[in-house]
């Protein structure tokens, strides 16, 4: 594996687990520093059981060391609270807060496979407010709040802003339960030659879908974000006529309307 690859699938890692792996290097060093002078010094001195035990605690300590500096280091399951874990089977009634959105895709956006989708789930969750507010002010601006007209545009803008919000919680759900390195031991042909085709075959799948309904997820965000930045323009642009911010609101309202949650 090239070092550049290892090192982006790696980078995520934080500080705290970086530092638990440092410090069970050094402790295993300082053990074969200390370990090694103590079992010769026991030898040549005639105490064979000193140096047995010795020599016996070294190797102990050179096996339980990285043990728990590699427990520490481990990557643990997201959690979304200290009692909810995140699960894609079903989705919980509230939806997931854009900052617990983030912290799930932050924890993929150094991945050589899934860094690219976890980044642009990021930069959405940087986006969705943005182009939101944007549009409702525009709408606001042109129009008088509460008649008709303002509760027709007002009510797609609302639509659009919980669809773009579904979403980026599917997405944050769908990519929780993937790991990156089964990602890459289910693509590399040489380590699928070592298990069942059978399990590779539909544990790749898996993988597969719930990349596919990510990506479609930031595919219909992206034309939202579009579809409300062409209705604020319009809105600000346009004095007289309503036909070019009809057809955008149907833009919207069909986008909307074709967004499906996989179970």
């Amino acid at each position: 594996m090239h070092f550049r690859s290892w090192l982006m699938r790696h980078r995520h890692y934080n500080m705290k687990k970086v530092l638990a792996i440092v410090i069970a290097i050094i402790l295993d060093i300082l053990t074969l520093l200390i370990g090694i002078p103590v079992t010769i010094i026991n030898l040549f001195s005639g105490n064979f059981a000193g140096a047995g035990i010795a020599f016996l605690v070294m190797i102990v300590l050179l096996i339980v060391f990285p043990v728990i500096g590699g427990i520490i280091a481990k990557d643990r399951p997201v959690k979304i609270n200290e009692k909810n874990t995140v699960y894609v089977e079903g989705f919980e009634e509230n939806l997931l807060s854009l900052k617990e959105v983030k912290r799930i895709a932050s924890k993929y956006q150094y991945g050589f496979y899934l860094g690219k989708t976890a980044r642009a789930i990021l930069n959405q969750t940087a986006l969705v407010e943005q182009k939101i507010n944007k549009a409702r002010e525009a709408v606001n601006n042109r129009f008088e709040a509460n008649s008709i007209t303002w509760d027709r545009y007002m009510g797609v803008v609302d639509a659009a802003a919980d669809t773009a919000v579904g979403n980026l919680d599917m997405m944050a759900r769908r990519i929780s339960v993937l790991d990156e390195k089964e990602y890459s031991n289910l693509t590399n042909p040489l380590k699928q030659l070592t298990k069942k085709d059978s399990l590779n075959s539909g544990r790749l799948d898996f993988y597969k879908e719930n990349k596919e309904c990510i990506e479609r997820g930031i595919h219909d965000n992206e034309e939202m974000f579009n579809r409300l930045d062409t209705l604020s323009l319009e809105l600000s642009q346009s004095a007289d006529s309503n036909t070019k911010t009809d057809a955008v609101i149907n833009d919207i309202e069909e986008i909307t309307g074709q967004v499906k949650y996989y179970k």
